[in-house]
């Protein structure tokens, strides 16, 4: 059968690795990936590769245009909660996590709340200074700096102050109900924002001296220290991080004693490190759906695999901001219909994708129940030449001599269609653009070095359309309000989708209703109401559910397959490398 269903090969993989006996890791209720057992031998290093450089290893991103990858993000940081591989949120510095309806979740009759969080005893940063509830405070007053542009993401925007009560205990009050309050967490999502500790004394100053003086100050690179299970050593820009086991972490000394993370650019480089054994472990889209079908072909019986579920939500995104948009026929909803009808995106994936994407209605995966009841209201956009045609023919537009549709005014329509590069990526923009051709759209493609698409800037000033990758589900959610638009005036800080430009009030107050909805029911209808809102203007075509392949060797275990909302490396302190 000459389709193979990457979840499959995995989960096929995975009884082949896990023939020999395998600790699972403690706590946890998956199965691990890789066979082996017994405790790493001393002085190991587990060498992983990403894609792509992080600008900060930051839990939440302050810096312009910074990306900051999951991996990194992960081994260094501590938060009050850590989402399992189920999505189940556990606490992590706090000894306990608030429960609605009980003394340290309380929702008074005008719909604000409070939330207690009691730390764990003896907690201490890197650097072997003591976490105390103030670094919550501090934490709370640099993320609510207009400047710094987080102060309209969640939670940030819902919360009215953060107090410590005494040096354990983390007083947060809110100015509108927020169901996720109790882990802090974005609504389940991994991109979890929530609110993470920051240490007064290494950032006060520059944070009185200025929004630039703060972004710039090494703390957020290589003068970086956390929370998390792993300290770091060293940074060589260009080249990789290494990091080494937090003797003091919250849930135990990680037991790989020792981390490299490599920055590899190049899909086949990476590739060829896994098959010469350089390297054990491959994520952050190091590695391309494709090329991870071929690996797992040519890899012997005994390695392992796992796959991150369809966790981004890959889509075409049409210039939001009325001053940037051109051709200003975009702004135009029957034409960004017409659009989303001319794209052929079964054919797409079997033809870059080997069938492996789940295709997308709306920018929820209908891989939970959240998700299957959203899109039952999703308007829907399968290919039909004959519905586009009529579309821009009501827009008043015909085809010209070459065949491209013309305006009124005898300008051929001619958006820019814009591309990231990456092997997947550059294929998906030259097909999508040569469906588009055939089409009569005669769009222009312009592909973006990965990178110039770390910068905010950059990202966001193109002026038609640009087809990304992101959070999906309740993670695009949260980022797609108004309040979270790069713009000029805001130094190009933003979040999450919010780089499209896209803004309607109708929208912003639906988040606004999906974030205080308490009760799963409510929940439901919010994103119901976004879905069919959102769907209707079609302010971006969507386009697939990518599974995002994580690659380890049979050296590794520990990693568990998990759904797309929580992180392949949550439990990295307890993986095993053999």
């Amino acid at each position: 059968m000459k389709r193979t269903m990457l979840s499959f090969l995995a989960l096929a993989w995975l009884a082949t690795a896990c023939a020999t006996p395998a600790t699972a890791p403690s706590g946890s209720n998956g199965a691990s990936v890789a066979a082996g057992g017994g405790p790493s031998p001393t002085g190991r290093t587990l060498v992983a590769a990403v894609q792509s450089e992080p600008r900060t290893v930051a839990a939440r991103i302050i810096a312009q245009g910074a990306v900051s990858l999951s991996l990194a993000r992960r081994i260094f940081n501590a938060d009050l909660a850590l989402l399992d591989d189920q999505s189940n949120p556990l606490p992590y510095l706090a000894e306990t996590l608030p429960q609605l309806d009980t003394n340290d979740w309380v929702v008074n009759p005008d719909g604000t709340m409070v939330t207690t969080y009691h730390l764990k005893p003896n907690l201490v940063w890197h650097d072997g200074s003591p976490l105390t509830a103030d670094s919550f405070v501090f934490s709370y007053q640099v993320y609510s700096t207009p400047a710094l542009g987080q102060g309209t993401s969640l939670p940030i925007k819902l919360i009215d102050r953060v107090e410590a009560a005494d040096d354990r205990t983390v007083v947060i009050y809110w100015n509108a109900p927020y169901a996720a309050a109790g882990a802090l967490q974005s609504l389940g999502s991994s991109a979890v924002l929530g609110l993470p500790p920051l240490p007064r004394w290494i950032l006060a100053s520059s944070l009185e001296a200025g929004p630039e003086a703060f972004i710039n100050n090494p703390y957020w690179t290589t003068g970086y220290i956390g929370l998390g299970p792993y300290k770091l050593d060293r940074w060589v820009p260009g080249a990789f991080l290494e990091a080494s086991a937090f003797e003091h972490h919250a849930l135990g000394v990680a037991k790989i004693p020792r981390i490299k993370i490599m920055f590899v650019g190049d899909g086949d480089a990476a590739l060829a490190s896994i098959l010469s054994g350089d390297i054990q472990a491959a994520g952050d889209q190091a590695i391309s759906l494709s090329q991870a079908v071929d690996l797992m072909r040519q890899l012997p019986a005994g390695q392992g695999a796992v796959v991150q579920y369809f966790n981004q939500w890959m889509s075409a995104h049409f210039q939001g901001r009325a001053d940037f948009v051109s051709p200003a026929a975009l702004r135009d909803v029957r034409v960004r219909q017409a659009l989303a009808f001319a794209v052929d995106r079964p054919t797409l994936n079997e033809a870059i994708f080997a069938g492996q994407n789940l295709i997308a209605d709306s920018m929820f995966a209908p891989t939970s129940d959240l998700g299957r009841a959203a899109n039952t209201v999703a308007v829907t956009y399968p290919y039909d030449l004959g519905r586009s045609a009529a579309l821009m023919a009501e827009a008043g537009f015909t085809k010209g001599p070459g065949g491209s549709y013309v305006g009124a005014d005898g300008v051929v329509f001619a958006p820019e269609l814009r591309g990231s590069a990456g092997s997947d990526s550059d294929r998906l923009t030259d097909a999508v653009a040569s469906g588009w051709h055939a089409a009569g759209f005669a769009v222009t493609e312009t592909i973006v070095p990965s990178t110039q698409a770390q910068d905010l800037q950059v990202k966001s000033s193109y002026p038609g359309i640009a087809i990304q990758n992101g959070s999906g589900g309740e993670g695009a959610i949260s980022s797609l309000g108004s309040d979270s638009i790069p713009r000029p005036e805001n130094g190009w800080r933003g979040s999450g989708i919010g780089f499209a430009g896209y803004s309607n009030p109708d929208i912003d107050r639906l988040v606004t209703a999906f974030g205080a909805a308490l009760e799963p029911a409510d929940r439901i209808r919010a994103a119901q109401d976004i879905v069919r809102r959102y769907t209707s203007d079609e302010p971006s075509i969507s386009l697939f559910f990518p599974p995002t392949p994580w690659i380890f060797t049979s050296q590794v275990q520990g990693p568990m397959l998990r759904p797309a909302s929580s992180n392949v490396s949550w439990n990295i302190y307890d993986w095993e490398l053999r």
